[in-house]
This record gives C-alpha cells, structure tokens and sequence, in this order.
C-alpha cells in the first residue's frame, strides 16, 4: 500500500459500521434516560415499570368498582389493554416531544444526533409501559383473574405495531415542540382530544355500523382491537386491517424521518 492512500470501505460494510456505532449510542441514550428519570438509590431501575403499573392497577380497580360490563370481556382484561394502550400513547408523545430541550447539550458528540435522542427516548417510555403491561398480565394470571393470551403472537404483533405507532408519532411531537412554543401549551389537551382515537373505551362492534368505518380510520383502534382479538380470542368479534396499520406506521416513519432531518437543520446540528 502506498503512503499516500487511504483505506476505502466498501459502502456496504460502512453501512453496518454506522448502525452497529448508532446501536451503541442509542443504548448508551437508554440507560442514561434510565439513570436520570429514576437514579441509583431505593428501587432505582423499577420505577421503570413501577410507575406506569400503578397508574393501570388504580384504573382496573376504579373500573371494578363501578361495575363495568364488557359482555364476555372481563372488566380487568378490558381495563388491562386499554389504559397500557393510552399510557404508551400519552408517554411517548408527550415524553419524545421535549426529549431535545432537556439533552440539546449531548448533540455535541459527533455520533448523537437528533434522531438518537428522540428514538432512546420513546423507547424507553414505550419499554416502561410494555414492563408494566407484561408484569401486570402475569400477576392476573397467577391470581386467575385472566387467562393467558389466547394468540399469543398476535398479541405481541399487535403491541409491537402500536409501539411502531407510537415512536413515530413521539418523533412527530419532538418536530412540532421545536418548531412551535405554541405546541408546548395545547399538547395535554391535544392527547386528550385524541383518546377517543385510541380504541381503549369501546370496541369497533359496539358502536353504530354507521360509525364503524370512520372509527377503524385510526390506526390505533385497529392495532387495540387486534390486541384484544389476540388477548381474548374471538369472542370480542374485534374488527381491524393488519395492512392498514403497517401503511400507515410505513408511511408515518418517512414522514417522522423527513422532520427529524428539519429538526437537524434548524438546530445546526447536521
């Protein structure tokens, strides 16, 4: 090799290169979020789901109260899938909104970009609340309130498919938040707007035919309703599209990548 040369890597190997590095960083981005939202002292890391958890329980528990009726349904399992999808929605949306104001500083190192810091933080809410919802579905289990899933992999596939959902979304909101103050200040009331939209209160079959078209129009209802069809099988007569919610997710991500790149711009982290 001459002197003067330099070593050229093929374009392909750079490629897995830079996203082994970006897997790194995104890693390191997640245990720092996890260290600073909850420390190394009491039960530091369980807060994690710790939080999110009694949130569910105290909803399960009002619900039970008040004597919901869900027709074959139990009222714990309908409490369950609902609340932990609202909670992943809420969080990441919320949380990944303001995930640049509170770590600008870090765009200094050269391998954290913006795209990072929203992604370790939506993630990260999007784990906690999955913990929750795990945890929590296993302890019902093992106190015979709930049975198992009766499709277990169309459960994971379906909260897989709203977790997509919803880190889109999040990274939307970071877009929106640094392009407007405004946005800071009607977000809560935006999220509750949208509540009807999660599919947590009612199933699809439950409503007016007239309105059942325009309701499975939201991705989320059809991914909650694909989450309890999973959960409890097919006597929820739950109504979705697998194809629609992957479109839309597919076609929310290019959408969420081209405002992250403007976010990159005006923040003159490129």
């Amino acid at each position: 090799m001459n002197p003067g040369s330099t070593l050229r890597i093929p374009a392909k190997q750079s490629f897995w290169i830079s996203l082994k590095i970006q897997g790194r960083v995104i890693k390191a981005l997640f245990l720092r979020e996890m260290i600073s939202h909850f420390g190394r002292h009491n039960i530091g890391f369980l807060w994690m789901f710790a939080e999110p958890m009694m949130v569910t329980i105290g909803i399960m528990i009002l619900w039970a109260l008040v004597g919901h009726e869900h027709g074959v349904m139990p009222s714990a399992g309908f409490a369950l899938t609902g609340y932990s999808a609202i909670l992943g929605w809420r969080n990441c949306v919320n949380k990944t909104s303001v995930a640049l104001t509170a770590n600008k500083g870090l765009l200094f190192h050269r391998n954290v970009t913006v795209l990072d810091l929203a992604l370790s933080r939506s993630i990260f809410e999007f784990s906690s609340v999955s913990t929750s919802f795990l945890f929590l579905s296993i302890v019902l289990f093992g106190l015979n309130i709930l049975v198992p899933p009766v499709y277990p992999l169309k459960t994971i596939c379906a909260w897989l498919l709203l977790g997509w959902f919803y880190i889109c979304a999040g990274i939307i909101a970071l877009y929106l938040a640094e392009k407007s103050e405004l946005f800071h200040r009607i977000s809560h009331v935006l999220m509750y707007l949208t509540l009807p939209l999660t599919g947590a209160f009612a199933m699809v079959s439950w409503l007016p035919k007239k309105l059942q078209p325009t309701y499975l129009l939201s991705p989320m209802v059809n991914g909650v309703e694909m989450l309890r069809e999973g959960y409890f099988g097919e006597i929820v007569k739950a109504q979705y599209s697998i194809s629609f919610i992957i479109t839309c997710n597919i076609i929310l991500t290019a959408v969420a990548l081209f405002l992250v790149s403007q976010v990159n711009k005006f923040t003159g982290s490129e």
